[in-house]
């Protein structure tokens, strides 16, 4: 009789263990493509896809049915967003568990959404399809293609009236990311001028005129600043030493002339481990070059104490040095 008590509680336990082993085995990735595919076709009659299925279980959903998935429209793969699913429900209950409840959304409201942001983008193409022959939209980018070389002031003209509409559209092209524009020429295809753009109040606003990486001539312009400042660095500050972070802020009123901003590290701090970590690097040295011409006008130590700063006191002591010196950001 004790054998069979005991072989009876065994079962249980064995049972608990399984069912609750069950809440976290989740649905198999099978057989959650299996159910999105059934839903997709049920729902859209097939006009949608999806890609990069992959299981989002952690500690703070808890749930093992969790999957992330980009969700995309077939004939316009334009049309797409990122989601997470519950995959084992989906069939029966296609509300977002991401969202708290009282702002409650469905796979719809968000499939809407991409929508009304892609017909929206479209219409701002079109209302500038006469000045600037390409304009492509990516994640965090809007590349503006002139495909010519354009003058500062149209530039300017074009790039204030491009955030006004953009402007108009707030909240249909707010996707939660700070866009930034980079300007293409003919001289420059791959990319020139970037303007990072904030967000104040609703709207968007640019930001100081930097150059792009992607310009041509770059690298041998990298080149040439870095052996500069490392040769005037030599002998009144030889503990200082290039990093890889820097600026590059372009004149509007040229785009040429430029102010590349270089942070510099004191090779004499060390941390070991031993005592309070201090931040290496706290040199702030400028260069101010010609683009097109390659020549270096002049360089200076902005500062030796940069790391003793906030990031809105550096942003305004540079802006107003290099703007001291001619290099238009505003």
């Amino acid at each position: 009789m004790k054998i069979t008590i005991l072989s009876v509680i065994c079962i249980l336990i064995v049972m608990l263990i399984v069912a609750g082993c069950a809440n976290y085995i989740g649905i198999p990735k099978k057989k959650a493509a299996r159910n999105l595919e059934e839903y997709l076709q049920k729902k859209y009659q097939g006009k949608l896809a999806f890609s990069d299925l992959s299981l989002f279980f952690n500690a703070a959903t808890m749930d093992p049915n969790m999957y992330g998935v980009l969700i995309y429209d077939k004939a316009i793969p334009e049309i797409a967003f990122y989601t997470h699913l519950n995959l084992k429900h989906i069939l029966e209950n296609d509300t977002l568990p991401m969202y708290p409840v009282s702002d409650l959304m469905t796979f719809d409201d968000l499939y809407n959404d991409a929508v009304e942001q892609y017909e929206t983008r479209q219409a701002v193409i079109a209302d500038f399809k006469n000045e600037i022959p390409e304009i492509t939209f990516s994640t965090e980018d809007i590349h503006l293609n002139f495909k010519r070389d354009i003058e500062p002031i149209e530039l300017e003209d074009v790039v204030t009236r491009f955030i006004d509409r953009l402007n108009q559209s707030f909240e249909a092209l707010n996707t939660g990311y700070q866009f930034r524009l980079l300007i293409k020429t003919a001289s420059h295809p791959e990319g020139f001028i970037i303007i990072p753009l904030d967000i104040d109040d609703s709207k968007r606003i640019q930001n100081p005129m930097v150059l792009s990486e992607k310009a041509e001539g770059f690298e041998s312009l990298k080149t040439m600043i870095l052996e500069h400042i490392q040769a005037k660095l030599e002998t009144p500050y030889p503990y200082f030493k290039t990093t890889e972070n820097s600026k590059i802020y372009m004149d509007k009123s040229t785009l040429s002339r430029g102010a590349w901003v270089q942070y510099l590290e004191d090779k004499r701090i060390e941390n070991n481990g031993k005592g309070k970590w201090r931040n290496p690097q706290t040199g702030l040295y400028v260069v101010y070059f010609d683009l097109d011409t390659k020549f270096i006008y002049r360089g200076e130590l902005l500062t030796d104490e940069n790391d003793t700063t906030s990031y809105r006191e550096e942003l305004k002591q540079i802006i107003s040095t290099i703007e001291a010196e001619g290099i238009r950001t505003k």
